[in-house]
């Protein structure tokens, strides 16, 4: 049997400069917060953007969801109060809330119930409620397109 050999010569720079910048991660990070919102809660689009402003913020390879309570969301624990053990206090039949500024609150043992009227695939961490469904194929389909009208 004869043996054969093949020499790969990748150009490693030029690979690196595509996927290695700016453009490219801000693309990456625009296409997954449209694939991962339909797991974002929703209840007035405050956390996920559509309220306007400036609450999604899209940075190379990265998204920050600058709601005051976007980490609270994400863990899906609710945080209360050390004191008064409640998430919060209101004085019209719950149509707005508040709790004490400047304490620093504690998970407590509950789980956030998410509204599905709006979003039905809510959930905390929702990037890993997405990829288990499957939409990191389709980011991944999309950064390979990308990559390819870059060529």
């Amino acid at each position: 049997m004869k043996r054969s050999s093949i020499t790969i010569e990748l150009n490693m720079p030029k690979i690196l400069n595509k996927v290695e910048n700016d453009k490219f991660g801000k693309a990456l990070a625009k296409e997954w917060a449209g694939l991962v919102k339909q797991f974002v809660p929703h209840n007035e689009g405050f956390l996920d953007g559509s309220m306007g402003g400036a609450s999604v913020v899209i940075e190379p390879f990265l998204i920050h969801y600058n709601s005051d309570y976007a980490e609270f969301m994400y863990n899906g624990v609710v945080y209360v109060d050390p004191v008064y053990h409640c998430a919060g206090f209101t004085k019209d039949g719950g149509v707005t809330w508040k709790s004490r500024h400047d304490v620093k609150k504690i998970p407590s043992n509950r789980t956030f119930n998410y509204r599905k009227d709006k979003n039905s695939y809510a959930t905390d961490h929702w990037d890993k409620a997405a990829e288990n469904a499957g939409e990191k194929d389709k980011l991944i389909n999309f950064a390979n397109e990308y990559l390819r009208r870059k060529m």
